[in-house]
């Protein structure tokens, strides 16, 4: 069609052609559609609601953290008036690990002061919240770090008795982690240079009478030929 001669204009040869002008343009426009639609049904999803359905609002708990901190203590940390509940052995089932060595890393991370302080120590420290009631204690918070490791859990299992929710259990295991491998990472956490290993062996062989033996028997993962 000449653009200077109006009258060459046939508008059915628009309309006859409408598919193969504006079909890849129309088809792009559903996609984005469809992918927005899709975003905001995810959205819905994960605050707890759909657009079919009535909203779901998020229901406060109040928690009686305070108590749960003081029952957590008597439980396993005892002062210096009484002895603990559960003994020794009852702490080293549920926390894989001693007393001694857990009161080390708590002091470990509360002490360490190096500023400026990087966020997953500070976040173990003991603060006022906006209604001046006292966060959750260090210690509420390194034992459900340490009970999700131990038992292998979700977040949320110790939700009763520890009283925090999901998402706080989730935020202490991901800022202990990192307190962790801050903290031991030079020491404990390098590869093993060969005295190391000589002298892991040395300690298994004295130990369990197993020479050359790197790893511990609980947690070896080894096919053994002529295991019984």
């Amino acid at each position: 069609m000449d653009q200077n001669n109006l009258n060459d204009f046939d508008p059915t040869d628009t309309y006859d052609h409408y598919d193969a002008i504006f079909q890849p343009d129309y088809d792009r426009y559903m996609r984005d559609y469809e992918s927005y639609q899709h975003y905001v049904g995810l959205c819905e999803q994960e605050a707890g609601g759909s657009s079919d359905g009535p909203k779901r609002r998020m229901t406060y708990i109040y928690r009686e953290r305070e108590e749960a901190e003081q029952r957590l203590i008597d439980d396993y940390f005892g002062d210096d008036e009484y002895e603990p509940k559960y003994p020794e052995e009852k702490f080293r089932l549920r926390y894989r690990i001693s007393s001694r060595l857990f009161n080390k890393i708590l002091n470990d991370i509360l002490s360490y002061d190096v500023q400026p302080l990087l966020e997953y120590f500070s976040y173990f420290r003991s603060r006022l919240d906006a209604t001046g009631r006292k966060s959750i204690g260090p210690i509420l918070k390194c034992t459900s770090a340490i009970r999700q490791m131990a038992y292998d859990t979700s977040p949320d299992a110790f939700d009763e008795y520890l009283q925090f929710a999901e998402r706080t259990s989730r935020e202490c295991l991901d800022h202990f982690t990192k307190c962790i491998h801050f903290l031991y990472y030079d020491k404990f956490l390098r590869r093993p240079t060969a005295t190391d290993i000589q002298k892991t062996y040395e300690l298994h062989k004295e130990k369990h009478g197993l020479p050359g033996m790197l790893g511990s028997i609980d947690c070896m993962h080894w096919d053994w030929k002529k295991c019984p």
